[in-house]
């Protein structure tokens, strides 16, 4: 049992030794737990206990055993799941070898601050959780766990499994580190209602709804200050039970109240969800406040014949206050950026699309790199700025006319049309447009304008002060030749030498200025408050242009 306030975990001493005559006194047994224990004293809100540091070995162990040394380790994770946790505790798990069964852990299993519970292996490589039919491990309600160098794995989405890898429930200050998820029909990493959650070095693939989800608890309890990094999401291809919505997501991120994700890669996502209609995203949020995505790369994610989505990212229904930034996305079944508003949803408004790539996206929806739909209404305001957009159909799409839309300083390149929607309401000053010499600028059904100057005339679009604001040039990028030379690892992305402006590009200083830009370009260099930016992903160094 957990220490509360000043009671000392008496119950736990008692289990530690089998059960000792309650005539002992208190002090000499004290005495004698803080001499046997394997871990040091712990202390905290006044009270001192012991540490513990448990072991379970399925070719060695024996569930009679005190657990609390090597040669005295459990068998097996029944037996672990008999103890309450305290504080400090460790609860390893021997390296190399399966483990068969759910690891549960609840509110009585929660360390603190200082002193959180650690559950790793030990020995040679990572032990194997195997969930079989269910979970791999719950974590209910519990508080400062850490969980670590550790493989999680169940039947298969198609097997009879019917849980996640890793469930999180109501949780605080819990950390998963260095985790390999795999064969859960739901998700490898599940989070609902959770706070101050961090999920870092995860590898979740062949997953049926998505590598990593979160939502709110119930629909009621939201989760909160969400970190997720350094993962990976690869082939959760969809998941065989759900017939009414998405599935196949790679990182999804739903009911938060800031979140961060970052240096992640999702890719090979959604392509068995086994139903049509909306489909899933490679990393992407909904019902969010304050989410920011950023320094990922989302690439070959699908979704099934005749559905849609598939896309790189998205932010979709209810979110608000949220950024996507530096990002690539390319080879993706959707768009690369879905900013978009499902029926039903809360309010979606005051989001930002920036400083990101898109390249080959829309390959059997949405064909386009960027793309807005306003299904269910109260969709407002979002600023869309220095982007690359590289499409062989459309740069940008919209089905609805959204008040509120802001596009500056993009670089937009097309085959057949840069635009094509209903954006009528919609400010668009300082861009790049480049397409074909039978390519159109801009097409809102039977209207087309094959040149800037013409949709120029006749909207007021590109005009500031009655002076044509926008380009047609040659923007003078650094291609790849073939897109397998774009990085993998989302740590290379500021390295990379694309798709940056070549020191005679017209790009260089010819975009609007704007407020609160995000202080970096896609490769972390400056954005000079005084001088005018660039157009694009790329503000190169002053003293290597001039």
């Amino acid at each position: 049992m957990a220490l509360h306030g000043q009671q000392f975990s008496f119950s736990r001493t008692l289990r530690l030794f089998g059960g000792i005559s309650l005539g002992i006194c208190f002090m000499c047994l004290l005495g004698l737990v803080v001499a046997s224990v394997t871990g040091p004293l712990v202390t905290g809100q006044g009270a001192t206990f012991p540490s513990v540091t448990y072991y379970v070995d399925g070719l060695k162990g024996d569930d009679q055993n005190t657990g609390m040394a090597p040669e005295e380790a459990w068998r097996s994770i029944e037996r672990a799941n008999k103890v309450d946790f305290d504080p400090g505790d460790h609860l390893l798990f021997a390296g190399g070898q399966t483990f068969v069964g759910t690891l549960s852990f609840g509110h009585e299993d929660s360390g603190t601050q200082d002193h959180p519970i650690r559950v790793s292996s030990f020995g040679n490589g990572r032990a194997m959780i195997h969930g079989g039919t269910g979970c791999g491990f719950q974590l209910i309600g519990c508080a400062h766990v850490e969980v670590s160098h550790l493989m999680f794995v169940g039947c298969g989405r198609q097997n009879g499994n019917n849980g996640n890898g890793v469930e999180l429930r109501g949780t605080r200050d819990v950390e998963l580190d260095s985790l390999e998820v795999s064969g859960f029909r739901l998700s490898g990493v599940s989070a609902a209602g959770d706070e101050n959650t961090r999920i870092a070095r995860v590898y979740a693939h062949k997953n049926g709804f998505a590598g990593i989800s979160t939502s709110g608890k119930r629909g009621t309890t939201r989760t909160k200050n969400l970190y997720i990094g350094y993962c990976v999401a690869a082939n959760n291809p969809g998941d065989p039970k759900n017939l009414s919505n998405h599935s196949g997501n790679g990182i999804v991120a739903g009911g938060v109240d800031g979140g961060l994700i970052e240096y992640c890669e999702a890719f090979n996502n959604g392509w068995d969800m086994p139903r049509q209609g909306n489909g899933p995203v490679g990393i992407w949020g909904w019902d969010c406040d304050r989410l920011i995505i950023q320094h990922c790369i989302s690439h070959d994610n699908k979704t099934a014949t005749g559905a849609d989505d598939g896309g790189g990212f998205d932010l979709d229904g209810g979110a608000t206050r949220s950024i996507l930034q530096y990002n690539l996305s390319y080879n993706n079944h959707g768009c690369g950026y879905l900013l978009c508003q499902y029926p039903g949803a809360k309010r979606w408004k005051d989001n930002i699309c920036r400083y990101n790539l898109s390249i080959n996206d829309g390959l059997t929806n949405h064909f386009s790199g960027i793309y807005f739909w306003a299904g269910g209404g109260d969709i407002s305001d979002a600023q869309v700025y220095n982007n690359v957009i590289i499409n062989a159909r459309h740069a940008i799409r919209s089905r609805h006319d959204i008040p509120g839309l802001v596009f500056h300083n993009n670089i937009l390149i097309a085959e057949k049309s840069v635009i094509t929607g209903p954006l009528r309401k919609a400010v668009f000053e300082s861009n790049l447009y480049r397409v074909p010499p039978n390519g159109i600028i801009f097409q809102d059904g039977n209207q087309a304008f094959k040149t800037l100057a013409e949709w120029a005339r006749a909207t007021g679009k590109e005009t500031v002060n009655n002076r044509l604001a926008g380009f047609t040039v040659d923007p003078k990028l650094v291609l790849p030749e073939d897109l397998s030379e774009l990085p993998r690892d989302p740590r290379q992305l500021r390295s990379m030498s694309f798709y940056k402006l070549q020191a005679d590009s017209p790009c260089i200083g010819a975009g609007t200025a704007i407020e609160d830009n995000g202080v970096s370009d896609f490769f972390s260099n400056p954005i000079l408050p005084k001088r005018r930016p660039s157009l694009g992903i790329h503000e190169p160094d002053f003293r290597e242009v001039f």
